[in-house]
């Protein structure tokens, strides 16, 4: 079994090494291009571009984009309520298991659009506050988070129709908790897989979002705050993850 081991990482080692090496150069030939090629009044003008088009945006960040992916969300909704209309618990087990899947599906697309149109809300809002449209936009802020809510408060209550033995309210502040327990084997290994796939995402994605605000401190001097902030969300996601499989070990030991 050592052999094995060892032959494992021996036959890994070249590849991981030769990966990081690349990326350190290119790292290096770009940021080293990036500081030449980057004089101040250029980085003084895009700026100011930036400021301009922000300045444009931020009235309009929040109803556009929940107009494009609400509505979207909503008609995803209306979908699988139609298939609920067509559910029959005396159906065939086939039939059955298909307008499940199918509405899973349909309810899953307008969660992402909802989650997507909080990232836009927050961010709009969080704009407002240094382009001045801060009152306007913590209205639309509230209004957008209330439709949001009400949309995810739909497909919980749509899920609980169609499955019984599921509990909990949207509005209940340990809903997550309550509705995973709820949940049955086959249920808790996909929610299971799609968290192990999210930590990797966010992983990667933190890393590579050290990398591009190291590399803007070096050009542009934006200060260490930001890439603080990067490394306190992955240092909590790493340690989170870590402590969860650390209660999840002792618990099978007892």
């Amino acid at each position: 079994m050592k052999d094995f081991v060892k032959q494992d990482n021996l036959r890994a080692l070249p590849k991981f090494l030769a990966l990081v090496a690349g990326f350190t150069v290119l790292g290096g030939i770009g940021g080293f291009l990036a500081a030449i090629a980057a004089k101040p009044e250029t980085l003084e003008a895009i700026r100011a571009g930036l400021d301009r088009v922000m300045n444009m945006a931020s009235p309009w960040g929040i109803p556009v984009s929940g107009a494009v992916l609400l509505f979207p969300a909503w008609l995803y909704y209306r979908s699988a309520r139609r298939l609920y209309g067509n559910w029959d618990p005396d159906m065939e087990e086939g039939a059955e298991d298909e307008i499940r899947r199918r509405m899973n599906f349909l309810l899953l697309l307008m969660l992402l659009f909802t989650n997507l149109e909080t990232v836009f809300a927050f961010f709009f809002l969080a704009a407002s506050f240094q382009y001045t449209y801060a009152p306007l936009n913590v209205v639309l802020f509230l209004i957008a988070m209330a439709c949001i809510i009400l949309l995810q408060q739909k497909v919980v209550d749509l899920t609980r129709s169609i499955n019984p033995e599921k509990k909990g309210s949207v509005y209940d502040l340990k809903f997550q908790k309550i509705w995973f327990t709820s949940c049955d084997e086959a249920e808790r290994a996909q929610i299971g897989q799609a968290s192990f796939q999210a930590y990797r995402t966010t992983t990667v994605t933190c890393m590579i979002v050290y990398l591009v605000l190291t590399l803007m401190n070096f050009m542009a001097g934006t200060g260490l705050l930001p890439v603080l902030v990067v490394l306190v969300i992955f240092g909590a996601l790493q340690v989170s993850y870590l402590l969860a499989c650390i209660r999840a070990c002792r618990r099978a030991q007892h």
